[in-house]
Protein backbone atom coordinates (compact mmCIF):
# COMPACT_ATOMS: atom_id res chain seq x y z
CA UNK A 1 0.00 0.00 0.00
CA UNK A 2 2.99 2.46 0.46
CA UNK A 3 4.52 1.50 -2.65
CA UNK A 4 0.78 2.18 -4.33
CA UNK A 5 1.21 5.72 -2.41
CA UNK A 6 4.48 5.97 -3.68
CA UNK A 7 3.39 5.09 -7.34
CA UNK A 8 0.97 7.55 -7.17
CA UNK A 9 3.11 10.29 -6.26
CA UNK A 10 5.28 9.34 -9.13
CA UNK A 11 2.56 8.68 -11.87
CA UNK A 12 -0.44 10.88 -10.70
CA UNK A 13 -1.89 7.31 -11.63
CA UNK A 14 -5.48 7.92 -9.80
CA UNK A 15 -5.76 4.34 -9.42
CA UNK A 16 -2.95 4.28 -6.58
CA UNK A 17 -4.47 6.83 -4.85
CA UNK A 18 -7.72 5.22 -5.00
CA UNK A 19 -6.39 2.21 -3.31
CA UNK A 20 -4.26 3.52 -0.87
CA UNK A 21 -6.76 5.83 0.29
CA UNK A 22 -9.74 3.09 0.39
CA UNK A 23 -7.06 0.58 2.48
CA UNK A 24 -6.67 3.63 5.13
CA UNK A 25 -10.39 3.80 5.30
CA UNK A 26 -10.90 0.06 5.69
CA UNK A 27 -8.18 -0.67 8.65
CA UNK A 28 -8.69 2.49 10.49
CA UNK A 29 -12.41 2.34 10.07
CA UNK A 30 -13.26 -1.22 10.94
CA UNK A 31 -10.23 -3.18 12.09
CA UNK A 32 -7.80 -0.87 14.08
CA UNK A 33 -8.27 -1.45 18.20
CA UNK A 34 -8.14 1.54 20.42
CA UNK A 35 -4.52 1.44 20.68
CA UNK A 36 -4.17 2.13 16.75
CA UNK A 37 -3.20 -1.20 15.59
CA UNK A 38 -4.27 -3.90 13.73
CA UNK A 39 -4.32 -7.44 12.92
CA UNK A 40 -4.24 -10.66 14.65
CA UNK A 41 -1.30 -12.94 14.20
CA UNK A 42 -0.24 -11.09 11.33
CA UNK A 43 -3.35 -11.49 9.40
CA UNK A 44 -7.39 -10.58 9.91
CA UNK A 45 -9.76 -13.53 10.92
CA UNK A 46 -13.03 -11.90 10.47
CA UNK A 47 -15.23 -9.23 8.53
CA UNK A 48 -15.02 -5.76 8.97
CA UNK A 49 -16.39 -4.04 12.07
CA UNK A 50 -16.33 -7.30 14.30
CA UNK A 51 -13.56 -6.33 16.04
CA UNK A 52 -14.63 -8.08 19.16
CA UNK A 53 -14.60 -11.19 17.60
CA UNK A 54 -11.34 -10.68 16.10
CA UNK A 55 -10.12 -10.12 19.90
CA UNK A 56 -11.43 -13.25 21.18
CA UNK A 57 -9.40 -15.53 18.56
CA UNK A 58 -5.81 -14.87 19.82
CA UNK A 59 -4.20 -13.27 22.15
CA UNK A 60 -1.33 -12.05 19.35
CA UNK A 61 -2.68 -8.50 18.55
CA UNK A 62 -1.41 -5.96 16.75
CA UNK A 63 1.86 -6.38 15.12
CA UNK A 64 4.18 -3.83 15.90
CA UNK A 65 5.55 -3.72 11.97
CA UNK A 66 1.86 -3.24 11.04
CA UNK A 67 1.23 -0.27 12.68
CA UNK A 68 4.87 1.25 11.67
CA UNK A 69 3.71 0.88 8.62
CA UNK A 70 -0.17 2.43 8.98
CA UNK A 71 1.97 5.42 10.29
CA UNK A 72 3.83 5.43 7.31
CA UNK A 73 1.38 5.38 4.85
CA UNK A 74 -0.67 8.12 7.04
CA UNK A 75 2.19 10.29 6.20
CA UNK A 76 1.76 9.90 2.35
CA UNK A 77 -2.04 10.83 2.56
CA UNK A 78 -2.04 13.28 4.69
CA UNK A 79 0.59 14.79 2.17
CA UNK A 80 -1.95 15.22 0.18
CA UNK A 81 -4.66 16.43 1.64
CA UNK A 82 -3.93 17.98 5.10
CA UNK A 83 -6.68 16.68 6.35
CA UNK A 84 -6.31 16.63 10.44
CA UNK A 85 -8.04 13.32 11.04
CA UNK A 86 -4.64 11.39 9.66
CA UNK A 87 -2.67 12.64 12.77
CA UNK A 88 -5.60 12.22 14.95
CA UNK A 89 -4.81 8.22 13.56
CA UNK A 90 -0.99 8.78 13.31
CA UNK A 91 -1.04 10.15 17.23
CA UNK A 92 -3.30 7.41 18.89
CA UNK A 93 -0.90 5.03 17.20
CA UNK A 94 2.19 6.71 18.00
CA UNK A 95 1.73 7.61 21.64
CA UNK A 96 -0.23 4.06 22.76
CA UNK A 97 0.95 1.86 20.24
CA UNK A 98 4.51 2.63 19.61
CA UNK A 99 5.84 4.20 22.26
CA UNK A 100 4.86 1.13 24.46
CA UNK A 101 6.52 -1.33 22.24
CA UNK A 102 10.22 -0.73 23.35
CA UNK A 103 11.53 -1.06 27.09
CA UNK A 104 12.34 2.17 28.62
CA UNK A 105 15.60 -0.14 30.76
CA UNK A 106 16.86 -2.69 28.24
CA UNK A 107 15.39 -1.10 24.40
CA UNK A 108 14.10 -4.78 24.14
CA UNK A 109 11.01 -4.62 21.71
CA UNK A 110 7.76 -6.17 21.44
CA UNK A 111 6.61 -8.07 18.03
CA UNK A 112 2.80 -8.22 19.27
CA UNK A 113 0.83 -5.79 21.37
CA UNK A 114 -1.92 -8.02 23.32
CA UNK A 115 -5.51 -6.80 23.72
CA UNK A 116 -6.25 -9.58 26.13
CA UNK A 117 -7.23 -9.03 30.01
CA UNK A 118 -4.57 -10.17 31.88
CA UNK A 119 -2.14 -9.96 28.85
CA UNK A 120 1.94 -7.87 28.63
CA UNK A 121 4.24 -6.96 26.46
CA UNK A 122 7.14 -10.07 25.72
CA UNK A 123 9.93 -9.06 24.19
CA UNK A 124 13.19 -9.92 22.40
CA UNK A 125 15.95 -11.36 23.72
CA UNK A 126 19.80 -9.95 23.30
CA UNK A 127 21.29 -13.02 21.64
CA UNK A 128 18.40 -15.12 20.44
CA UNK A 129 15.70 -13.33 18.81
CA UNK A 130 15.90 -10.60 15.93
CA UNK A 131 12.64 -10.64 14.64
CA UNK A 132 11.06 -8.06 12.08
CA UNK A 133 9.30 -6.04 14.70
CA UNK A 134 12.89 -5.68 16.40
CA UNK A 135 14.10 -4.00 13.15
CA UNK A 136 11.27 -1.99 13.25
CA UNK A 137 11.49 -0.77 16.38
CA UNK A 138 15.37 0.32 15.74
CA UNK A 139 14.39 2.30 12.55
CA UNK A 140 11.06 4.04 14.04
CA UNK A 141 12.91 5.11 17.53
CA UNK A 142 16.00 6.75 15.54
CA UNK A 143 13.28 9.33 13.83
CA UNK A 144 10.73 9.91 16.39
CA UNK A 145 10.51 13.54 15.38
CA UNK A 146 9.61 12.42 12.03
CA UNK A 147 6.39 14.49 11.03
CA UNK A 148 5.76 16.43 13.91
CA UNK A 149 5.89 19.45 11.72
CA UNK A 150 4.82 19.21 7.51
CA UNK A 151 5.87 22.27 5.64
CA UNK A 152 4.10 23.67 2.31
CA UNK A 153 4.63 26.67 0.12
CA UNK A 154 2.38 28.82 2.68
CA UNK A 155 4.13 27.67 6.12
CA UNK A 156 4.15 25.08 8.70
CA UNK A 157 1.94 22.56 9.98
CA UNK A 158 1.92 21.89 13.71
CA UNK A 159 0.47 17.81 14.03
CA UNK A 160 2.02 16.52 17.18
CA UNK A 161 2.49 17.99 20.47
CA UNK A 162 6.10 16.63 21.17
CA UNK A 163 8.86 19.33 23.00
CA UNK A 164 11.10 19.65 19.89
CA UNK A 165 12.66 22.57 17.56
CA UNK A 166 12.26 22.98 13.76
CA UNK A 167 14.94 24.86 11.68
CA UNK A 168 13.69 25.30 8.22
CA UNK A 169 16.85 27.12 6.63
CA UNK A 170 15.50 26.91 2.93
CA UNK A 171 12.92 29.78 3.98
CA UNK A 172 14.78 31.35 7.17
CA UNK A 173 11.67 30.45 9.62
CA UNK A 174 12.61 28.66 13.19
CA UNK A 175 10.34 27.44 16.13
CA UNK A 176 10.56 25.81 19.58
CA UNK A 177 8.00 23.88 21.05
CA UNK A 178 7.80 23.49 24.66
CA UNK A 179 5.61 20.88 26.02
CA UNK A 180 4.77 18.01 28.79
CA UNK A 181 2.07 16.46 26.76
CA UNK A 182 0.47 14.51 27.58
CA UNK A 183 0.82 14.39 31.46
CA UNK A 184 -0.04 18.63 30.81
CA UNK A 185 -2.54 19.59 27.79
CA UNK A 186 -0.99 22.26 26.50
CA UNK A 187 1.87 23.70 24.58
CA UNK A 188 3.83 26.62 23.82
CA UNK A 189 5.36 27.66 20.52
CA UNK A 190 8.07 30.42 19.89
CA UNK A 191 9.21 31.48 16.73
CA UNK A 192 13.36 31.90 17.09
CA UNK A 193 13.45 33.21 13.63
CA UNK A 194 10.95 34.28 10.53
CA UNK A 195 11.34 36.23 7.38
CA UNK A 196 9.96 39.59 7.11
CA UNK A 197 7.04 38.25 4.37
CA UNK A 198 3.89 36.79 6.44
CA UNK A 199 3.19 33.17 6.64
CA UNK A 200 0.63 30.62 7.80
CA UNK A 201 1.22 28.57 11.13
CA UNK A 202 -1.65 25.68 11.02
CA UNK A 203 -2.02 24.19 14.83
CA UNK A 204 -3.72 21.08 15.14
CA UNK A 205 -7.04 21.35 17.00
CA UNK A 206 -7.22 16.89 17.29
CA UNK A 207 -10.95 15.75 17.57
CA UNK A 208 -10.43 14.64 21.48
CA UNK A 209 -10.22 17.72 22.53
CA UNK A 210 -12.92 20.32 23.76
CA UNK A 211 -12.96 24.42 24.26
CA UNK A 212 -9.20 24.66 22.88
CA UNK A 213 -7.92 27.75 23.35
CA UNK A 214 -5.70 30.13 21.97
CA UNK A 215 -3.06 33.28 22.48
CA UNK A 216 -0.99 35.24 20.42
CA UNK A 217 1.53 36.95 22.81
CA UNK A 218 -0.63 36.71 25.83
CA UNK A 219 -3.86 37.79 23.37
CA UNK A 220 -6.72 35.33 23.19
CA UNK A 221 -8.12 35.00 19.58
CA UNK A 222 -11.44 35.93 19.01
CA UNK A 223 -12.13 32.26 17.61
CA UNK A 224 -10.44 29.48 17.50
CA UNK A 225 -11.36 26.68 14.88
CA UNK A 226 -13.41 23.48 16.57
CA UNK A 227 -11.83 19.73 16.94
CA UNK A 228 -10.73 17.46 14.07
CA UNK A 229 -9.24 20.86 12.40
CA UNK A 230 -6.22 23.37 12.30
CA UNK A 231 -6.00 26.47 13.16
CA UNK A 232 -4.52 28.93 10.69
CA UNK A 233 -3.16 32.12 11.69
CA UNK A 234 -1.17 33.65 8.86
CA UNK A 235 0.66 37.40 9.71
CA UNK A 236 4.20 38.53 9.54
CA UNK A 237 6.06 36.61 12.18
CA UNK A 238 8.44 38.06 14.40
CA UNK A 239 11.64 36.60 16.82
CA UNK A 240 10.19 36.04 19.97
CA UNK A 241 6.65 35.83 19.39
CA UNK A 242 4.66 33.12 21.12
CA UNK A 243 1.39 30.87 20.74
CA UNK A 244 0.15 29.25 23.79
CA UNK A 245 -2.65 26.55 22.70
CA UNK A 246 -4.82 24.68 25.47
CA UNK A 247 -5.79 21.12 24.43
CA UNK A 248 -8.45 20.03 27.64
CA UNK A 249 -8.99 16.33 27.59
CA UNK A 250 -11.64 14.69 29.00
CA UNK A 251 -12.35 10.61 29.69
CA UNK A 252 -14.08 9.03 26.86
CA UNK A 253 -14.88 5.19 26.31
CA UNK A 254 -14.23 3.57 23.12
CA UNK A 255 -16.69 0.20 22.49
CA UNK A 256 -16.30 -2.46 20.70
CA UNK A 257 -19.17 -1.90 17.33
CA UNK A 258 -20.10 -5.78 17.80
CA UNK A 259 -20.14 -6.04 21.89
CA UNK A 260 -20.83 -2.38 23.26
CA UNK A 261 -20.75 -3.63 26.75
CA UNK A 262 -17.08 -4.84 25.89
CA UNK A 263 -15.16 -1.22 26.25
CA UNK A 264 -12.03 0.47 26.49
CA UNK A 265 -11.38 4.05 27.86
CA UNK A 266 -9.05 7.04 26.92
CA UNK A 267 -7.80 10.02 28.55
CA UNK A 268 -7.69 12.77 25.31
CA UNK A 269 -5.66 10.39 22.85
CA UNK A 270 -4.13 8.42 25.58
CA UNK A 271 -5.15 4.66 25.74
CA UNK A 272 -5.77 4.00 29.85
CA UNK A 273 -5.45 0.15 30.96
CA UNK A 274 -5.39 -1.88 34.13
CA UNK A 275 -2.34 -1.70 36.23
CA UNK A 276 -2.71 -5.88 37.35
CA UNK A 277 0.50 -6.74 38.65
CA UNK A 278 3.10 -9.18 38.21
CA UNK A 279 1.12 -12.11 39.33
CA UNK A 280 2.56 -15.19 37.92
CA UNK A 281 5.01 -13.58 35.37
CA UNK A 282 8.41 -15.13 34.68
CA UNK A 283 11.38 -14.49 32.58
CA UNK A 284 10.65 -17.56 30.40
CA UNK A 285 7.22 -16.35 29.60
CA UNK A 286 8.64 -12.52 28.84
CA UNK A 287 11.57 -12.67 27.27
CA UNK A 288 12.03 -14.16 23.88
CA UNK A 289 8.29 -14.24 23.34
CA UNK A 290 6.77 -12.76 20.40
CA UNK A 291 3.63 -12.50 22.53
CA UNK A 292 2.12 -13.30 25.70
CA UNK A 293 0.72 -16.83 26.08
CA UNK A 294 -1.73 -15.56 28.38
CA UNK A 295 -3.50 -19.75 28.62
CA UNK A 296 0.01 -20.51 30.16
CA UNK A 297 -0.45 -18.06 33.32
CA UNK A 298 -4.26 -17.32 33.37
CA UNK A 299 -5.59 -14.79 35.73
CA UNK A 300 -8.74 -13.26 36.94
CA UNK A 301 -9.48 -9.77 35.69
CA UNK A 302 -12.66 -8.04 37.45
CA UNK A 303 -15.49 -6.38 35.70
CA UNK A 304 -15.82 -2.57 35.64
CA UNK A 305 -18.42 -0.64 37.49
CA UNK A 306 -20.19 1.93 35.56
CA UNK A 307 -21.71 4.09 38.86
CA UNK A 308 -23.02 6.64 37.33
CA UNK A 309 -24.25 8.21 33.76
CA UNK A 310 -20.91 9.86 33.63
CA UNK A 311 -17.26 8.03 33.56
CA UNK A 312 -16.21 10.76 35.71
CA UNK A 313 -18.46 9.38 38.38
CA UNK A 314 -16.65 6.16 38.49
CA UNK A 315 -13.34 6.62 37.21
CA UNK A 316 -11.25 9.51 39.06
CA UNK A 317 -7.82 10.90 38.93
CA UNK A 318 -5.53 8.65 41.19
CA UNK A 319 -3.41 12.04 42.23
CA UNK A 320 -0.15 9.62 42.77
CA UNK A 321 1.00 10.48 38.93
CA UNK A 322 -0.50 12.29 35.92
CA UNK A 323 -3.23 10.30 33.48
CA UNK A 324 -3.16 7.66 36.73
CA UNK A 325 -6.76 7.29 37.48
CA UNK A 326 -9.16 4.78 39.83
CA UNK A 327 -11.84 2.75 38.40
CA UNK A 328 -14.97 1.00 39.84
CA UNK A 329 -14.76 -2.45 39.38
CA UNK A 330 -16.05 -6.00 40.91
CA UNK A 331 -12.79 -6.51 43.15
CA UNK A 332 -13.13 -3.16 44.53
CA UNK A 333 -11.23 -0.31 42.39
CA UNK A 334 -8.69 -0.72 39.53
CA UNK A 335 -5.68 1.59 39.02
CA UNK A 336 -5.61 2.72 35.50
CA UNK A 337 -2.53 4.22 33.66
CA UNK A 338 -1.17 5.11 30.57
CA UNK A 339 -1.03 1.95 28.59
CA UNK A 340 2.32 2.79 27.37
CA UNK A 341 4.15 2.64 30.58
CA UNK A 342 3.11 -1.04 31.68
CA UNK A 343 5.15 -3.65 31.09
CA UNK A 344 3.68 -6.17 33.89
CA UNK A 345 -0.13 -7.42 33.61
CA UNK A 346 -3.01 -5.17 32.03
CA UNK A 347 -6.26 -5.46 30.75
CA UNK A 348 -7.28 -2.92 28.34
CA UNK A 349 -10.76 -4.16 27.10
CA UNK A 350 -12.71 -4.52 29.63
CA UNK A 351 -16.55 -5.74 30.54
CA UNK A 352 -18.33 -3.58 31.58
CA UNK A 353 -21.58 -3.72 33.93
Amino acid sequence: MIGAARRFELTSDPRFRTVAEFFWYAVSSARTFVTGGSSTAELWRTSPGRLAAEWRMGTHHQECCCAYNMMKLTRHLHSWTGDPRYFDYYERNLFNHRLGAVHPDTGHSVYFLSMSPGAWKGVCAEEKSFWCCTGTAFEEFSKLSDSIYFRDERGISVNLFIASELDDQDRAIGLRQDTRFPDEPRTTLTITKSPSSAWTLRLRIPSWTSGAALKVNGRALETTPGAGSYANITRAWKKGDRIDLELPMSLAAEPFADEPQTQAFLYGPIVLAGDLGAQGLTDELVTNQQGPEVSRSPMSVPDLRASGKKLEDWIKPDGSAPLTFRAAASSGSVTMKPLNQLWERFATYWNVT
